[in-house]
């Protein structure tokens, strides 16, 4: 008798779409595990027949279906739903005489993220600073170099606020506000292929899922890829109807030849 193997080391994509849209599932990027956690609140009737105790009956009921997810790459709408937020895509521009409020110390933050800048003068426009001597650029502006001109004007001006004028040009950018709305439901294909066992696909399908925000979050990492980790509630989808048909998930397992 020929004995079969049901091993299992799967990888795959994970694709989402915004539940009930109907539109093509997106892959959301690498992602190093999915892991299926099923919650039970366990009902029990001991057994009073004999002193011996026991029990006699015993009920689990489920209290939750939750995806422990741990994204590796971070595209823009999906950053946007870890965070609860809103993704807008703001084009590459040019910006005349921003006004700002200049410090020897720290950075002097821009509206806009700066690609090249062309100038800085005091506010009036009539003293130009030139960059290195004066001013360097940072990722989100511009930072006053001690020792040059910028910094004498500032300090030359005592008490009284000292403000520059900044021409410069900006990147395209996707600009991501969080906590601007409650989370958002999603439907995830997870599409898989097993490496052991049957050696054939796998597919499972979360019909409606709340994504939480995310729990951890790596600005910083040398040591390894960043990771965004964090939860999906599967919730009830009724419009998923018929007999024998679930409205939670679905799991195909591609059959091996017989």
């Amino acid at each position: 008798m020929t004995i079969k193997k049901e091993t299992v080391v799967i990888g795959g994509h994970l694709k989402a779409r915004e539940q009930g849209s109907g539109l093509p599932f997106q892959k959301v990027g690498l992602v190093s595990t999915i892991q299926h956690a099923t919650e039970t609140n366990s009902l029990t009737l001991n057994d009073t027949t004999t002193p011996q105790g026991g029990e006699y009956d015993s009920l689990d009921r489920v209290t939750g279906v939750t995806l422990n997810i741990n994204f590796r790459e971070i595209f823009s709408w999906v950053f946007a739903a870890l965070v609860w937020g809103d993704v807008t895509n703001v084009a590459a521009a040019t910006h005349t005489g921003e006004i700002k409020r200049a410090g020897v110390d720290g950075t002097i933050a821009l509206d806009h993220m700066p690609l090249t800048i062309s100038g800085v003068s005091n506010e009036a426009g009539d003293t130009d600073f030139d960059e290195d001597d004066d001013w360097i650029m940072t990722g989100s502006g511009i930072q006053v170099v001690a020792g040059g001109a910028l910094e004498a004007a500032i300090e030359a001006a005592g008490t009284t606020p000292y403000n520059v004028s900044v021409d410069y040009s900006s990147a395209e950018v996707d600009v991501i506000e969080a906590l601007t709305n409650s989370g958002k439901t999603f439907e995830f294909l997870f599409e898989g292929e097993n490496a052991a066992g049957t050696q054939k696909r796998v597919e499972a399908r979360f019909f409606m899922c709340r994504l939480n925000l995310a729990t951890t979050m790596d600005w910083i990492n040398t040591e390894d890829f960043g990771a965004f980790e964090a939860t999906a509630k599967v919730l009830r989808d009724d419009s998923r109807v018929g007999a024998g048909t679930s409205k939670y998930f679905r799991i195909k397992k591609e059959k091996a030849a017989a």
